[in-house]
């Protein structure tokens, strides 16, 4: 288990090898297969358009935490420059992690976020899942606004879908392996699917995948898609972001929502083997100070 240090405390990070998701034969040359594949697509993802190609350089974590304000809401510096790269913005042109809300109908069309109508009735428990999800919308709503508004370029980079393709595909090979053989070749196939899209007409498809395997590795991403989601919303409710961290003054409460939850799951758990490796892999454990 990796564990972060904040002030006196320590926080959890994700298994690696996803143990919490169900364990897997993790061999790398799998993912060397798929990285080989990855190479021979590659010179294909680079765009004619001459715009698409500025190099741009662009801050690799854009979120609250790494943004300094003072008391009359000037912006007076920003931190966390040290994995920025300078990159074609065919490549930099994406909503930062922070005030992405892929996924909901709303956002991804671009409507003005507002309040369900029965807010004011609802418990407070749904009130504060509405209040959250009102919140994701905003943050979308208004990035995606503003940068139409304000940053052209990167807005119309941002909005060709096979832009997309290409950025979610060198995302994904770019990534340090983590025991993770299944995405990169999920993206290769979606890849495959838009080829035209995507390369000239005279291009021939550089990699190839049989029927059976673009099935059974589109359930496998599909299915880890999902655990993802389901952690997410685990992290949610404890109240911790991906890299484990937490407010100070939140620690015990989020001690004690991770224990809480972590006790419903496993007594959900159908076998005692299952109940046994949420006690061994539960990924957000606490940890007392080891000097």
């Amino acid at each position: 288990m990796w564990l972060r240090r904040f002030g006196k405390k320590r926080y959890p990070r994700e298994p690696l090898y996803r143990e919490f998701y169900g364990r897997q034969k993790v061999d790398p040359q799998v993912q060397i297969n798929h990285l080989l594949d990855y190479l021979k697509v590659a010179p294909h993802l680079v765009p004619k358009a001459e715009q698409l190609n500025v190099p741009t350089i662009r801050h690799p974590d854009l979120s609250p935490s790494n943004i300094f304000i003072s008391d009359s809401g000037d912006i007076t510096g920003i931190i966390d420059w040290q994995h920025a790269t300078i990159l074609p913005i065919f490549l930099q042109a994406k909503i930062p992690k922070h005030f992405q809300n892929y996924g909901d109908d709303d956002s991804e069309n671009f409507r003005r976020p507002k309040l369900a109508e029965d807010f004011a009735t609802m418990t407070d428990s749904d009130k504060e899942i509405e209040m959250e999800l009102y919140r994701r919308r905003q943050v979308h709503y208004f990035y995606v606004g503003y940068t139409s508004r304000l940053n052209k370029a990167h807005f119309h980079a941002m909005g060709k879908y096979n832009l997309v393709l290409r950025n979610q595909l060198y995302d994904t090979a770019s990534r340090p392996w983590e025991g993770d053989n299944t995405s990169l070749q999920a993206e290769l196939i979606k890849t495959m699917a838009h080829w035209s899209e995507i390369a000239s007409p005279e291009d021939g498809r550089p990699v190839h995948y049989s029927p059976a395997e673009v099935e059974e590795c589109l359930d496998r991403d599909a299915k880890q898609r999902n655990a993802d989601e389901q952690i997410q919303h685990v992290r949610d409710f404890i109240g911790i972001n991906i890299e484990g961290w937490v407010l100070n003054e939140e620690f015990e409460s989020a001690r004690e929502k991770a224990k809480l939850i972590k006790s419903e799951m496993a007594e959900a758990a159908d076998t005692e083997e299952e109940r046994r490796e949420f006690d061994e892999h539960w990924p957000f454990q606490d940890h007392k100070e080891i000097d």
